[in-house]
């Protein structure tokens, strides 16, 4: 029987029981089976951004508390030997003698330290008599401006500072540059001393206590350079103050490694609101306010780095008052922040903090999805028409038995 005298004998078919043409009931069964075909594909993209999203998020969290035990890790590194060192030479008769300046094994033995322990940037002796004895280590990258400042020979790798009173009572001030070997390179001509270590604040600090002391950060003499000094007093025949620095610009650098995404970024700041340490040390010595190196500075306010990132999730933690790992809205971004509460033996009221814009933490997930929806549509374009073909043959069996 033929298509025509098939349609001619049974009217309905050719309508159904409204008289509606066969091809509506093909396109209505294609369409929903394509409907069906879509929607489940969708559903299983979309769920699987979902769940990707969420385990991106929970492996960045990780992340930020792994970045948080690694910055105190090497706080504890940075710190502990120079608590060690500062406690121990304030014990050790060489170094806390007025005759230190004319003791080989005095030197030899500060030397020694600072080559083991580069985050020590000098180490010296005040005495309450006002002689001052100083060793500083000119290594490193970051030298090149305090080299300039001393007017160091190019193969010094340390500068020596000495303070004394002649025998008319006047402090002079000498500079001995030393080799890596400790060998004399080079030296400065006696001048008058401008620097008074009882008038330094980590002086007056040790001189308070009986235990090593940290300060607050304040600007150094030598290098004009931000950084905190750790120091102890000692008694004897000739009391004074035993110190070891350590630049911000040691913090800097740690915290810059501390990438989790392109845009992540890590700093310490207080509970007052001021800054300690951030990825860049420039922006702490340009928030810095200028003034007699001789008084302590204290640490530049959030605002004066002119960030809005940083000054917003600073608000945003002030207002909470919530240590751990949260969610900010700042500048108009969705960040995800962590605030760990760094041990006071490392700094009184210091935070680490940890800023992820989220957008960043997502992105690779939503390209991810993007990609796959484009190669579903893709397979569907090129499928739907072997697709459809299929469901009609299928049908017209179906009809064609039905007969």
């Amino acid at each position: 029987m033929t298509e025509q005298q098939f349609y001619s004998r049974h009217p309905a078919s050719s309508g159904g029981r409204q008289g509606r043409p066969i091809w509506q009931y093909y396109v209505g069964i294609i369409g929903l089976l394509l409907v069906m075909v879509i929607v489940l594909t969708g559903g299983i993209i979309w769920y699987n951004s979902k769940k990707s999203n969420e385990l991106a998020i929970a492996a960045t969290e990780r992340m930020m508390v792994g970045a948080g035990e690694d910055v105190s890790d090497r706080l504890k590194l940075l710190y502990d030997p120079m608590y060690a060192i500062v406690g121990i030479a304030s014990l050790v008769p060489e170094m806390t003698s007025p005759e230190i300046k004319d003791d080989a094994r005095a030197l030899a033995l500060i030397l020694r330290v600072l080559r083991i322990y580069p985050q020590v940037l000098s180490l010296y002796v005040g005495f309450d008599t006002g002689d001052f004895f100083m060793v500083t280590h000119l290594a490193g990258e970051y030298s090149a401006a305090l080299r300039a400042k001393l007017k160091a020979p190019p193969h010094a790798a340390f500068a020596n500072e000495i303070t004394t009173a002649d025998s008319g009572g006047d402090r002079k001030t000498r500079w001995v540059f030393l080799g890596e070997d400790g060998a004399v390179v080079g030296r400065l001509d006696p001048v008058t001393a401008e620097f008074d270590p009882r008038q330094r604040p980590w002086y007056d600090a040790a001189k308070r206590t009986d235990v090593v002391e940290q300060s607050d950060m304040y600007i150094f003499a030598t290098s004009g350079e931000p950084g905190f000094t750790l120091s102890r007093s000692f008694a004897g025949q000739a009391p004074g103050v035993i110190g070891a620095d350590l630049t911000a610009a040691d913090l800097a650098r740690f915290l810059g490694e501390q990438h989790i995404t392109p845009s992540s970024t890590a700093f310490i700041f207080t509970k007052t609101g001021e800054v300690i340490a951030l990825p860049q040390a420039a922006r702490i010595a340009a928030a810095l306010r200028p003034g007699d190196a001789q008084m302590l500075v204290a640490p530049p306010k959030i605002g004066y780095l002119n960030d809005p990132v940083i000054a917003g999730f600073v608000a945003a933690y002030e207002n909470g008052r919530i240590s751990g790992t949260r969610f900010y809205d700042v500048a108009d971004r969705t960040y995800v922040g962590r605030v760990v509460e760094i041990p006071p033996r490392y700094g009184r009221d210091q935070l680490l903090a940890i800023i992820v814009p989220l957008d960043e933490i997502v992105k690779p997930i939503t390209d991810i999805r993007n990609q796959t929806l484009l190669y579903s549509i893709g397979f569907l374009v090129f499928a739907l028409p072997l697709y459809i073909t299929l469901v009609l043959a299928w049908i017209d069996r179906r009809l064609g038995r039905s007969r």
